[in-house]
């Protein structure tokens, strides 16, 4: 049986939840040694000596509006020299004009649902990327229902071609005390904490997370939160909120490495995001067996099912009413660990993959 041929386009430069999903879907794909499979990245390196992959071709981009003269330039070049019988973007665009039948994976619509978490440009770009990719491609990838209902609520005609495919979930690896003595040493965590891992921009809903424990703490609760992400659009305010007292401490962007010892220790992960496509960092907590509360809104109670709290009112005050249980009660804790750990583990790469081979034959069909 002739395997077809699928170019896979993976922006791994800038960090964050679609350079990690288009890196595992690559290796779940060539895991079922059922495709001939061309790689296009800005970082052969991340893809160098996978097993199954039979090409990478590297296609440098700098970054910010370089963007466009990768997507719409280079990348249909590359393309026109690869001759892959089908071409899947795991980022959002879609080149005009390929000569291959085409999928994207639209990872969520914040720059339509959140439009205040984005510059101008950001925005209208993606805005206009995404819209046209919908309209050229054979098939839409989304990771959750949540997009799902997204896109086809925004994007005429993209129901009948929508597929969902939910991302696997790593595990947590297992953490020995000295690496985790040796975390809490390197960020000078001297006691309980709650963690969030994200860029700190408005939609993430921070600053209320930060007002919610500053509650908790002026009844007689230790805790302070611990925060891990880069800063972004706007977040101007909400660094304010983190800088007012001790409540908060700020890492920035910490090495892949630490993360998970700064979820294992953590008493809890909250998130009240206002939206989110799937919410990889949630999903780690999960994995991690870290506690977890969540705004009920967008992906989150899809991926959670019933392994975290739900914050009624995304307030200062909801966040302390959902944690403050949390946070008191050690076997509230154990067992949303357990959940946790069990929920994870039904999100598989491998299932991903699979899924994404039959929607890579539906294309081809």
């Amino acid at each position: 049986m002739v395997r077809p041929h699928v170019g896979i386009g993976v922006l791994v430069g800038s960090t964050g939840g679609p350079a990690t999903y288009g890196t595992r879907l690559v290796a779940a794909l060539a895991a079922l040694d059922e495709l001939r499979i061309t790689v296009v990245t800005d970082r052969v390196e991340r893809f160098a000596g996978m097993p199954g992959v039979e090409e990478i071709l590297d296609l440098p981009m700098r970054g910010g509006v370089d963007r466009l003269r990768w997507q719409y330039l280079a990348l249909p070049r590359a393309l026109r020299g690869i001759g892959c019988d089908l071409y899947h973007d795991t980022k959002n665009a879609l080149p005009a004009g390929l000569p291959m039948p085409t999928v994207v994976t639209v990872h969520d619509l914040a720059y339509y649902r959140c439009p205040e978490s984005f510059g101008l440009l950001s925005r209208t770009f993606l805005r206009r990327a995404t819209r046209r990719a919908v309209a050229r491609s054979a098939r839409v990838v989304v990771p959750s229902q949540a997009t799902a209902r997204d896109v086809e609520a925004i994007f005429s005609g993209a129901a009948d071609k929508t597929r969902v495919v939910h991302h696997g979930i790593d595990p947590c690896p297992p953490q020995t005390e000295d690496v985790l003595a040796a975390v809490r040493e390197k960020y000078h965590l001297d006691g309980p904490y709650v963690l969030h891992v994200g860029t700190i921009q408005a939609r993430k809903n921070v600053d209320l997370l930060v007002q919610g424990v500053r509650r908790l703490r002026a009844e007689g609760l230790p805790h302070r939160c611990v925060l891990v992400g880069r800063s972004g659009w706007l977040a101007g305010p909400t660094l304010r909120e983190i800088r007012a007292d001790d409540t908060a401490v700020w890492l920035g962007e910490v090495p892949a490495a630490d993360l998970p010892a700064l979820y294992s220790q953590a008493e809890a992960f909250v998130s009240p995001s206002a939206y989110e496509g799937f919410g990889f960092t949630v999903a780690d907590a999960l994995a991690a067996g870290t506690p977890t509360v969540i705004s009920g809104v967008s992906s989150l109670p899809e991926v959670c099912g019933s392994a975290a709290i739900q914050i009624e009112d995304l307030s200062a005050a909801g966040v302390a009413r959902a944690l403050e249980p949390v946070l008191r009660d050690a076997s509230l804790r154990g067992d949303l660990a357990q959940r946790g750990r069990a929920r994870a583990a039904e999100f598989t790469w491998r299932r991903a993959g699979q899924q994404t081979l039959a929607v890579y034959r539906e294309a081809l069909g």
